[in-house]
Protein backbone atom coordinates (compact mmCIF):
# COMPACT_ATOMS: atom_id res chain seq x y z
CA UNK A 1 0.00 0.00 0.00
CA UNK A 2 1.33 3.44 -0.98
CA UNK A 3 1.48 6.36 1.45
CA UNK A 4 2.25 9.95 0.54
CA UNK A 5 3.33 12.28 3.34
CA UNK A 6 2.52 15.87 2.36
CA UNK A 7 3.03 17.47 5.79
CA UNK A 8 6.43 19.14 6.19
CA UNK A 9 8.62 18.50 8.04
CA UNK A 10 7.95 14.86 8.89
CA UNK A 11 9.65 12.52 11.35
CA UNK A 12 12.19 15.21 12.29
CA UNK A 13 11.36 15.32 16.02
CA UNK A 14 11.46 11.51 16.19
CA UNK A 15 12.17 8.65 13.78
CA UNK A 16 9.15 6.76 15.15
CA UNK A 17 6.54 7.84 12.55
CA UNK A 18 8.72 6.90 9.57
CA UNK A 19 9.89 3.74 11.30
CA UNK A 20 6.27 2.66 11.85
CA UNK A 21 5.48 3.17 8.17
CA UNK A 22 8.44 1.09 7.06
CA UNK A 23 7.84 -1.63 9.65
CA UNK A 24 4.30 -2.01 8.34
CA UNK A 25 5.47 -2.42 4.74
CA UNK A 26 4.14 0.82 3.30
CA UNK A 27 5.68 2.19 0.16
CA UNK A 28 6.43 5.75 1.32
CA UNK A 29 6.86 8.96 -0.64
CA UNK A 30 7.33 12.30 1.15
CA UNK A 31 7.01 15.98 0.32
CA UNK A 32 10.48 17.04 -0.79
CA UNK A 33 9.61 20.65 -1.58
CA UNK A 34 10.97 21.77 1.78
CA UNK A 35 7.80 23.79 2.50
CA UNK A 36 4.02 23.61 2.60
CA UNK A 37 2.91 21.99 -0.64
CA UNK A 38 0.42 23.69 -2.97
CA UNK A 39 -2.77 21.95 -4.12
CA UNK A 40 -1.49 21.68 -7.69
CA UNK A 41 1.80 20.17 -6.52
CA UNK A 42 -0.06 17.76 -4.28
CA UNK A 43 -2.27 16.57 -7.13
CA UNK A 44 0.82 15.51 -9.09
CA UNK A 45 3.18 14.46 -6.30
CA UNK A 46 0.61 12.26 -4.55
CA UNK A 47 1.35 9.76 -7.32
CA UNK A 48 -1.94 7.85 -6.95
CA UNK A 49 -1.16 6.78 -3.38
CA UNK A 50 -3.73 4.93 -1.28
CA UNK A 51 -3.23 7.09 1.81
CA UNK A 52 -2.40 10.76 2.27
CA UNK A 53 -0.81 11.80 5.57
CA UNK A 54 -1.76 15.44 5.30
CA UNK A 55 -0.79 18.79 6.73
CA UNK A 56 -2.74 22.05 6.43
CA UNK A 57 -2.67 22.23 2.63
CA UNK A 58 -5.97 22.61 0.77
CA UNK A 59 -7.09 19.37 -0.88
CA UNK A 60 -8.91 20.34 -4.06
CA UNK A 61 -10.96 18.27 -6.49
CA UNK A 62 -7.95 18.08 -8.82
CA UNK A 63 -6.21 16.01 -6.12
CA UNK A 64 -9.05 13.46 -6.12
CA UNK A 65 -9.40 13.36 -9.90
CA UNK A 66 -5.72 12.69 -10.52
CA UNK A 67 -5.43 10.15 -7.70
CA UNK A 68 -8.33 7.67 -7.97
CA UNK A 69 -6.62 5.19 -5.61
CA UNK A 70 -6.79 7.62 -2.69
CA UNK A 71 -8.93 6.10 0.06
CA UNK A 72 -7.80 7.75 3.32
CA UNK A 73 -6.70 11.23 4.37
CA UNK A 74 -5.00 11.03 7.78
CA UNK A 75 -4.52 14.58 9.01
CA UNK A 76 -1.52 15.46 11.18
CA UNK A 77 -3.24 17.84 13.59
CA UNK A 78 -6.70 19.08 14.38
CA UNK A 79 -7.73 21.67 11.77
CA UNK A 80 -9.84 20.31 8.92
CA UNK A 81 -10.57 23.48 6.95
CA UNK A 82 -8.36 22.23 4.10
CA UNK A 83 -10.55 19.14 3.66
CA UNK A 84 -13.74 19.35 1.61
CA UNK A 85 -16.03 16.68 3.01
CA UNK A 86 -18.41 16.87 0.03
CA UNK A 87 -15.49 15.91 -2.20
CA UNK A 88 -14.49 13.13 0.19
CA UNK A 89 -18.03 11.75 -0.04
CA UNK A 90 -18.07 12.09 -3.83
CA UNK A 91 -14.77 10.21 -4.21
CA UNK A 92 -15.30 7.73 -1.33
CA UNK A 93 -12.37 8.87 0.80
CA UNK A 94 -12.26 8.43 4.57
CA UNK A 95 -10.86 11.18 6.82
CA UNK A 96 -9.15 10.87 10.21
CA UNK A 97 -7.31 13.38 12.38
CA UNK A 98 -5.31 13.64 15.62
CA UNK A 99 -7.38 15.92 17.88
CA UNK A 100 -5.75 15.11 21.21
CA UNK A 101 -2.05 15.41 20.35
CA UNK A 102 -1.75 19.21 19.89
CA UNK A 103 -4.20 20.26 22.62
CA UNK A 104 -1.84 21.00 25.51
CA UNK A 105 0.78 22.63 23.27
CA UNK A 106 -1.73 25.06 21.73
CA UNK A 107 -3.21 25.91 25.14
CA UNK A 108 0.27 26.51 26.59
CA UNK A 109 1.19 28.82 23.70
CA UNK A 110 -2.02 30.75 24.32
CA UNK A 111 -1.13 31.17 28.00
CA UNK A 112 2.37 32.29 27.03
CA UNK A 113 1.00 34.88 24.60
CA UNK A 114 -1.41 36.19 27.23
CA UNK A 115 1.39 36.67 29.76
CA UNK A 116 3.60 38.24 27.11
CA UNK A 117 0.91 40.78 26.22
CA UNK A 118 -0.24 41.69 29.73
CA UNK A 119 3.35 42.17 30.95
CA UNK A 120 4.73 43.57 27.63
CA UNK A 121 7.61 41.11 27.63
CA UNK A 122 8.40 41.07 23.90
CA UNK A 123 8.10 44.85 23.60
CA UNK A 124 10.49 45.41 26.49
CA UNK A 125 12.95 42.84 25.15
CA UNK A 126 12.94 44.46 21.69
CA UNK A 127 13.44 47.97 23.05
CA UNK A 128 16.32 46.94 25.28
CA UNK A 129 18.12 44.84 22.66
CA UNK A 130 17.61 46.87 19.51
CA UNK A 131 16.81 50.43 20.64
CA UNK A 132 18.95 50.53 23.79
CA UNK A 133 15.90 51.72 25.72
CA UNK A 134 15.67 50.82 29.40
CA UNK A 135 11.97 51.24 30.10
CA UNK A 136 9.90 49.29 32.61
CA UNK A 137 6.56 49.03 30.84
CA UNK A 138 3.50 49.15 33.05
CA UNK A 139 1.51 46.00 32.39
CA UNK A 140 -1.49 44.52 34.17
CA UNK A 141 -2.09 41.51 36.35
CA UNK A 142 -3.61 38.41 34.84
CA UNK A 143 -4.72 37.47 38.34
CA UNK A 144 -8.39 38.23 38.93
CA UNK A 145 -9.17 39.25 35.36
CA UNK A 146 -12.12 38.05 33.27
CA UNK A 147 -11.12 35.53 30.61
CA UNK A 148 -13.44 35.11 27.63
CA UNK A 149 -13.11 31.85 25.73
CA UNK A 150 -14.90 31.47 22.40
CA UNK A 151 -15.18 27.72 21.85
CA UNK A 152 -14.74 25.36 24.80
CA UNK A 153 -13.60 22.19 23.09
CA UNK A 154 -10.40 20.35 23.95
CA UNK A 155 -8.18 23.44 23.80
CA UNK A 156 -10.70 25.72 25.46
CA UNK A 157 -11.09 23.30 28.35
CA UNK A 158 -7.32 23.00 28.71
CA UNK A 159 -7.13 26.80 28.90
CA UNK A 160 -9.73 26.87 31.66
CA UNK A 161 -7.75 24.27 33.59
CA UNK A 162 -4.41 26.06 33.15
CA UNK A 163 -5.70 29.55 33.93
CA UNK A 164 -7.81 28.58 36.92
CA UNK A 165 -4.73 28.95 39.15
CA UNK A 166 -4.60 32.63 38.20
CA UNK A 167 -7.97 33.10 39.88
CA UNK A 168 -9.51 34.41 36.67
CA UNK A 169 -13.26 34.58 36.04
CA UNK A 170 -14.40 32.65 32.97
CA UNK A 171 -16.96 33.73 30.40
CA UNK A 172 -17.57 31.06 27.77
CA UNK A 173 -19.39 31.20 24.46
CA UNK A 174 -19.97 27.80 22.90
CA UNK A 175 -22.70 26.47 20.62
CA UNK A 176 -22.75 23.15 22.53
CA UNK A 177 -21.78 24.07 26.10
CA UNK A 178 -20.46 21.31 28.34
CA UNK A 179 -22.45 22.20 31.44
CA UNK A 180 -20.86 19.52 33.64
CA UNK A 181 -17.33 20.74 32.89
CA UNK A 182 -18.44 24.32 33.35
CA UNK A 183 -19.72 23.60 36.86
CA UNK A 184 -16.34 22.15 37.86
CA UNK A 185 -14.65 25.49 37.17
CA UNK A 186 -17.55 27.81 37.92
CA UNK A 187 -17.62 29.18 34.37
CA UNK A 188 -20.45 31.33 33.07
CA UNK A 189 -21.89 30.55 29.63
CA UNK A 190 -22.85 33.75 27.82
CA UNK A 191 -23.70 35.17 24.41
CA UNK A 192 -20.95 36.26 22.03
CA UNK A 193 -21.84 39.92 22.65
CA UNK A 194 -21.76 39.61 26.44
CA UNK A 195 -18.38 37.90 26.29
CA UNK A 196 -16.91 40.60 24.03
CA UNK A 197 -18.18 43.44 26.22
CA UNK A 198 -17.12 42.05 29.59
CA UNK A 199 -13.85 40.16 29.03
CA UNK A 200 -10.38 41.53 29.71
CA UNK A 201 -8.76 38.80 27.62
CA UNK A 202 -10.39 36.86 24.79
CA UNK A 203 -9.13 33.63 23.26
CA UNK A 204 -10.44 32.26 19.97
CA UNK A 205 -10.69 28.46 20.00
CA UNK A 206 -13.12 27.53 17.23
CA UNK A 207 -12.60 25.85 13.85
CA UNK A 208 -12.67 27.77 10.58
CA UNK A 209 -15.92 26.98 8.79
CA UNK A 210 -18.39 28.85 6.60
CA UNK A 211 -20.15 30.35 9.61
CA UNK A 212 -16.95 31.28 11.47
CA UNK A 213 -15.21 33.09 8.60
CA UNK A 214 -14.80 36.74 9.69
CA UNK A 215 -16.34 35.80 13.05
CA UNK A 216 -14.47 38.73 14.61
CA UNK A 217 -14.66 41.95 12.58
CA UNK A 218 -14.40 45.63 13.48
CA UNK A 219 -17.98 45.44 14.76
CA UNK A 220 -17.04 42.82 17.36
CA UNK A 221 -13.73 44.48 18.21
CA UNK A 222 -15.55 47.74 18.89
CA UNK A 223 -17.59 45.99 21.59
CA UNK A 224 -14.46 45.07 23.55
CA UNK A 225 -12.96 47.03 26.44
CA UNK A 226 -10.31 49.54 25.41
CA UNK A 227 -7.63 47.76 27.49
CA UNK A 228 -8.70 44.25 26.40
CA UNK A 229 -6.49 41.86 24.44
CA UNK A 230 -7.35 39.23 21.84
CA UNK A 231 -5.55 35.92 21.20
CA UNK A 232 -6.07 33.84 18.06
CA UNK A 233 -4.33 30.46 18.01
CA UNK A 234 -7.20 28.79 16.12
CA UNK A 235 -7.27 29.53 12.38
CA UNK A 236 -6.58 32.43 10.07
CA UNK A 237 -9.76 33.93 8.63
CA UNK A 238 -11.75 33.77 11.86
CA UNK A 239 -10.46 37.21 12.83
CA UNK A 240 -10.58 39.70 9.96
CA UNK A 241 -6.96 40.82 9.57
CA UNK A 242 -7.71 44.25 8.10
CA UNK A 243 -10.18 45.01 10.87
CA UNK A 244 -7.94 43.96 13.74
CA UNK A 245 -5.10 45.99 12.22
CA UNK A 246 -7.33 49.07 12.28
CA UNK A 247 -8.59 48.35 15.80
CA UNK A 248 -5.04 47.99 17.13
CA UNK A 249 -3.73 51.01 15.25
CA UNK A 250 -6.58 53.18 16.54
CA UNK A 251 -6.29 51.75 20.08
CA UNK A 252 -9.83 50.39 20.00
CA UNK A 253 -8.32 47.44 21.92
CA UNK A 254 -5.00 47.33 23.75
CA UNK A 255 -3.30 44.39 22.09
CA UNK A 256 -3.47 41.11 20.21
CA UNK A 257 -1.45 37.97 19.64
CA UNK A 258 -1.96 36.15 16.35
CA UNK A 259 -0.50 32.73 15.56
CA UNK A 260 -2.57 31.92 12.45
CA UNK A 261 -3.22 33.81 9.22
CA UNK A 262 -5.28 33.60 6.05
CA UNK A 263 -2.13 33.43 3.93
CA UNK A 264 0.95 31.74 5.39
CA UNK A 265 3.79 32.67 5.56
CA UNK A 266 2.29 35.99 6.68
CA UNK A 267 3.63 39.28 5.26
CA UNK A 268 0.86 41.74 6.07
CA UNK A 269 0.65 45.06 7.88
CA UNK A 270 0.12 43.65 11.38
CA UNK A 271 3.93 43.41 11.44
CA UNK A 272 4.06 47.21 11.77
CA UNK A 273 2.32 47.29 15.16
CA UNK A 274 4.06 47.26 18.54
CA UNK A 275 0.88 46.12 20.30
CA UNK A 276 0.54 42.95 18.23
CA UNK A 277 2.59 39.79 18.80
CA UNK A 278 2.90 37.51 15.77
CA UNK A 279 3.98 33.88 15.77
CA UNK A 280 4.30 31.43 12.89
CA UNK A 281 1.38 28.97 13.24
CA UNK A 282 3.37 27.22 15.95
CA UNK A 283 0.70 26.20 18.44
CA UNK A 284 1.55 22.52 18.07
CA UNK A 285 5.27 23.10 17.54
CA UNK A 286 6.69 21.23 20.47
CA UNK A 287 8.79 18.11 20.11
CA UNK A 288 6.29 16.11 22.13
CA UNK A 289 3.18 17.25 20.28
CA UNK A 290 4.64 17.02 16.80
CA UNK A 291 5.86 13.48 17.44
CA UNK A 292 2.49 12.46 18.86
CA UNK A 293 0.54 14.01 15.97
CA UNK A 294 2.65 12.31 13.32
CA UNK A 295 2.62 8.98 15.16
CA UNK A 296 -1.14 9.04 15.64
CA UNK A 297 -1.69 9.91 11.96
CA UNK A 298 0.52 6.95 10.96
CA UNK A 299 -1.30 4.66 13.38
CA UNK A 300 -4.57 5.52 11.63
CA UNK A 301 -2.93 4.55 8.31
CA UNK A 302 -1.88 1.23 9.85
CA UNK A 303 -5.40 0.58 11.13
CA UNK A 304 -6.79 1.32 7.68
CA UNK A 305 -4.29 -1.05 6.02
CA UNK A 306 -5.24 -3.80 8.48
CA UNK A 307 -8.98 -3.23 8.00
CA UNK A 308 -9.38 -2.10 11.61
CA UNK A 309 -11.72 0.67 12.81
CA UNK A 310 -10.13 4.12 12.77
CA UNK A 311 -9.70 5.73 16.19
CA UNK A 312 -10.45 9.33 15.22
CA UNK A 313 -12.51 9.11 12.07
CA UNK A 314 -14.14 12.37 11.02
CA UNK A 315 -15.78 11.21 7.81
CA UNK A 316 -16.60 7.70 6.62
CA UNK A 317 -17.32 6.78 3.02
CA UNK A 318 -19.52 3.91 4.18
Amino acid sequence: MKVYVSTHPFSKTSDKPMRLLKENDFKVKVNNFGRKITSKELAVDLDNSDILIAGTEKITEEVFIKNPNLKLISRVGIGLDGVDFDLCKKYNVKVAYTPDAPTIAVAELCVGLILDLVRKISETNYNLKYNNIWHRHMGMLLYGKTMGIIGMGRIGKSLVHMLSNFNVNFLIHDIRPDISFGKLYNVKFVSKEELLKNSDIISINIPLKEDTKDYITFKELSLMKKYAILINTARGGIVNEDDIYQALKDNIIAGAAIDVFEEEPYSGNLRELDNCILTCHMGASTIDSRTNMETQAVEEAIRFKNNQPLKNEVFSNE
